[in-house]
Formats: structure tokens, C-alpha cells, sequence
């Protein structure tokens, strides 16, 4: 025997599906057609704030321009006012450099020479020399060859 629906139930579903249409107009209206925010209270104005000077503190805990830093020269490619070098900063990886690029904050390379570098330390000028090697014929020997 077949099931039959029962009459109330295709009017049911119709007004289920008015009211559910009514309420998702209703709330995108009310999304849409709500009003903007007001505008956000201006902010204090710049003149009140304190210029301060933390260049002497960060001298104290070597930071800041004035900061040291550990140069080491691993090779220099080029002298001259385009010069390039090798160098290794604070125990890290050692790359090239150019004169005018910035190792560090405040600190620049000024100039390659033939014996080393010198750096732009806070308007400090920092000669850095280059390690001197061993003559040749020191660290190269010959060993004769048996067979």
C-alpha cells in the first residue's frame, strides 16, 4: 500500500520558506541599510609629545649609531674609491661589500685599501687591516714521490 502525503504538508513547507525568505531580507536590510559609525575622536596632538635623546643610553649598552662593531677582513677585491671587500660582521657569515654600503646601523664602509678597510663609525673613521699570510714558501712544501 502507497504512502500518501498528507494535504497540510505541501502548505507547510510554502510558509516555512516565506518566513525563512522574510527573515534573510529582513537581516541583509538590516546589514545594508545600517548607518556608518561615527567618525573616531581626533587623537592628541603631536606638539604635547617629548623629544627625547637616547644616544647616551644607547652608547651605555652598545647600541644605537655609536655601536661597535667586530670587523673582520677576509679579503679585499678592490681598492679604490669603487672598492669591494670581504668582510665578516660580529662572528657572522663573511660577503662582499662595496664602498658606501652599510654594515651596520650608523656604520658604513668609507674606503678599501691594500692593507685593509676603513669604516664610517658614527662619523668615527675605523681603520680595519687586513690579516697578513705567510710567504709562499713557508706554507708550500714539496714531498718527494716514492713508488
Amino acid at each position: 500500500m502507497p504512502m500518501s502525503t498528507p494535504r497540510y504538508l505541501p502548505r507547510l513547507v510554502q510558509r516555512t520558506a516565506v518566513v525563512a525568505l522574510a527573515a534573510g531580507v529582513g537581516v541583509w536590510g538590516a546589514i545594508v541599510f545600517a548607518p556608518s559609525p561615527p567618525p573616531a575622536p581626533p587623537t592628541a596632538a603631536a606638539s604635547t609629545t617629548l623629544a627625547t635623546d637616547t644616544q647616551p643610553v644607547s652608547r651605555w649598552f652598545g647600541t644605537g649609531s655609536g655601536a661597535k662593531i667586530q670587523v673582520v677582513v677576509a679579503g679585499l677585491i678592490s681598492a679604490g674609491p669603487r672598492g669591494s671587500a670581504v668582510l665578516a660582521i660580529d662572528g657572522r657569515p663573511a660577503r662582499a661589500y662595496a664602498v658606501g654600503n652599510d654594515l651596520a646601523e650608523g656604520v658604513t664602509l668609507a674606503e678599501v685599501g691594500r692593507s685593509g678597510v676603513v669604516l664610517n663609525q658614527g662619523g668615527e673613521r675605523v681603520e680595519v687591516r687586513a690579516a697578513t699570510l705567510p710567504p709562499l714558501g713557508e706554507t708550500i712544501r714539496t714531498v718527494p714521490m716514492t713508488r
